[in-house]
């Protein structure tokens, strides 16, 4: 038998004579039509010596596809539940969506994920960010600081009062020279004596006298001061000095650390002395009363000069604190002698000035501060009315602008 084809086949050569034993050998290598399916999806009786065509391999794909998704409830995950990279962000929160490799990379390296770095284990409310995550412990922390702390107050300087349902202690009188000399080792006041109100005093260093009394406080908790401690100031060699356009030290930090203490720590945690508030001011200084002046609806210089030291009795200077009558509340001095420093921004009012960060100047929006009570040069009989109000720079001194310590019960 002669081989007719022009395929040479192993051990066949062209125009060589085929024996049974090569043709048997050629045939072996062949594919058997026999073994070939045509039809039909693939199933397991089917066996490895046969070969599907390429339309059964199809036929047999969508078949499996198939049967996937009608056993989906038993077990199978479904194709079209697969979310891939590009979908993640519109699927993350689904239940029954399953993420591809390429998606759990990028999950991996987004910033959807809390990491270790980001968790704290103390809460200091002034820094509070919303990338960083408490442990159990550190919230458990926070929340003692807020319990009411039995605080050893001299009733003879300080009462105890109730403004919008939240108890507050004021002081008796303006704070004294002697006073803010003993806590901040320097006085620039005008009028000199150690029983007078200090004045010449600036929002930031009136602010910076409550924080270092804080500190100083027997009755004030550990915790408490951890929270206010790195906001006190060191003002070194450069107390008494103006904070804005002066080069000495870093006092962009100083007013940052003084803003923070006031805006967000005194008020809120106890025991924290502080400036009052604008409102609780003039509640203190009302003692109970709803007309334009402490005494009536109608100016009187002989009530004014009863309750306070003004232009018509002063002399043209500050007198000791306490000389006067109080009002209805206890409280000396409300009126008169100096303009006394409040905690709250004047009507949202707003100034930029430039202050030293210790390398260059950084302008700052710095918030204009109020002032309540009138002074010992004013004449206005307005200024003594009890909801009057006047404002300046924070950073601002004045030989009539002292202030009255408050206390967050």
């Amino acid at each position: 038998m002669t081989n007719n084809y022009n395929d040479t086949y192993e051990g066949i050569g062209s125009g060589q004579p085929l024996s049974a034993e090569k043709m048997t050998a050629a045939l072996n290598l062949m594919e058997k039509v026999a073994n070939k399916v045509e039809t039909g999806t693939l199933s397991s009786g089917n066996t490895s010596a046969q070969y599907p065509s390429a339309k059964v391999v199809w036929d047999s794909l969508k078949e499996a596809e198939t049967r996937i998704v009608q056993n989906a409830a038993v077990g199978f995950e479904v194709t079209a539940n697969k979310v891939t990279a590009a979908a993640w962000a519109a699927n993350k929160d689904n239940d029954v969506k399953y993420p591809s490799c390429a998606a759990l990379t990028e999950l991996l390296h987004s910033s959807d994920l809390e990491r270790t770095a980001n968790r704290v284990d103390k809460i200091m409310l002034a820094e509070a960010a919303n990338d960083k995550y408490p442990t159990a412990k550190a919230v458990y922390d926070l929340l003692t600081l807020f319990e009411p702390l039995s605080l050893t107050m001299n009733e003879d300087k300080f009462v105890r009062l109730t403004k919008s349902g939240r108890d507050f202690w004021i002081a008796k009188h303006e704070t004294t020279q002697g006073e803010f000399e003993a806590v901040m080792g320097y006085n620039q006041s005008n009028n000199k004596g150690g029983d007078y109100p200090v004045e010449t005093v600036s929002w930031y260093e009136a602010v910076q006298y409550c924080l270092r009394l804080t500190l100083e406080s027997g009755d004030v908790s550990a915790g408490v001061k951890e929270q206010v401690r790195g906001y006190c100031v060191d003002l070194g060699g450069y107390a008494g000095q103006q904070w804005d356009n002066n080069t000495s030290m870093n006092f962009y930090d100083a007013v940052l650390k003084t803003e923070a203490y006031n805006n967000t720590l005194a008020s809120s945690l106890p025991g924290c002395y502080r400036l009052p508030t604008e409102e609780e001011w003039e509640y203190a200084c009302r003692g109970g009363t709803t007309t334009a002046y402490i005494w009536g609806d109608s100016w009187n210089a002989t009530e004014m000069s009863k309750y306070g030291w003004w232009s018509n009795n002063s002399g043209g200077t500050t007198h000791a604190v306490g000389q006067k009558e109080a009002n209805a509340y206890g409280l000396y001095d409300v009126l008169g002698n100096v303009w006394e420093w409040c905690s709250s921004q004047y009507n949202n009012s707003t100034n930029t000035y430039s202050y030293w960060d210790g390398s260059k100047y950084v302008n700052h929006p710095s918030p204009n501060r109020v002032l309540r009570g009138g002074a010992y040069v004013i004449y206005y009989s307005d200024y003594f009315a009890s909801s009057y109000r006047i404002t300046n720079i924070p950073h601002f001194r004045y030989f009539s602008y002292g202030f009255r310590l408050a206390r967050t019960v």
